[in-house]
């Protein structure tokens, strides 16, 4: 009887830290550098307003979509929009633009490093609109947005968005309306 039990501890404790690694795998796996993926919106005006939009894609799709309604409510508002992720070969020229909106999904309560690190390694951010937004679980937990925000140097963060998936859709309107109300402010 007893060897049955430590037999069936054994078990459950063997496939607990299977499970645990390949957690880790996978969340370790979207913290690292994606090839570069600059979508560049036109603006249908003849403004010269533009934003940049750098996000770090999670495990879903759900950042990368949340980042492309605030880039297409930022558009609709005549922006030109360039979106990418963050990496070392991402400039760090960002004189062009007028607003920079930082995304990244949450992982322990924690942004993604790739997002932060860049972030942290601009300059010349003072006159610029900055946001940032996370996108998880956790509706009322935003101290990840705090984590953005100290990592920003030399510059105020404008607005913090928290973007949750339970319910997607919603989140989804809000980042078009939330990118249109940028556009006009």
């Amino acid at each position: 009887m007893i060897k049955k039990i430590l037999l069936g501890l054994g078990l459950f404790i063997l496939v607990l830290f299977i499970a645990m690694v390949i957690t880790a795998k996978i969340f370790s796996s979207t913290n690292n550098p994606k090839a570069k993926k600059e979508e560049i919106l036109k603006s249908n005006t003849q403004s010269s307003k533009k934003a940049l939009i750098v996000f770090q894609p999670g495990v879903s799709n759900f950042t990368d979509k949340i980042a492309h309604q605030i880039a297409k409510g930022l558009n609709d508002g005549g922006y030109e929009v360039t979106i990418d992720y963050p990496s070392k070969d991402l400039s760090k020229n960002v004189d062009n633009y007028s607003v920079i909106v930082f995304g990244s999904p949450v992982y322990g309560g924690k942004p993604l490093s790739i997002v932060t690190d860049y972030s942290s390694s601009l300059t010349n951010l003072s006159s610029k609109k900055i946001v940032v937004y996370s996108t998880g679980a956790g509706k009322n937990m935003t101290s990840e947005l705090d984590i953005m925000e100290q990592a920003i140097k030399n510059a105020d963060v404008y607005k913090k968005v928290k973007f949750v998936t339970a319910s997607k859709k919603e989140s989804e309107k809000n980042a078009y309306d939330f990118g249109k109300e940028l556009s006009e402010n």
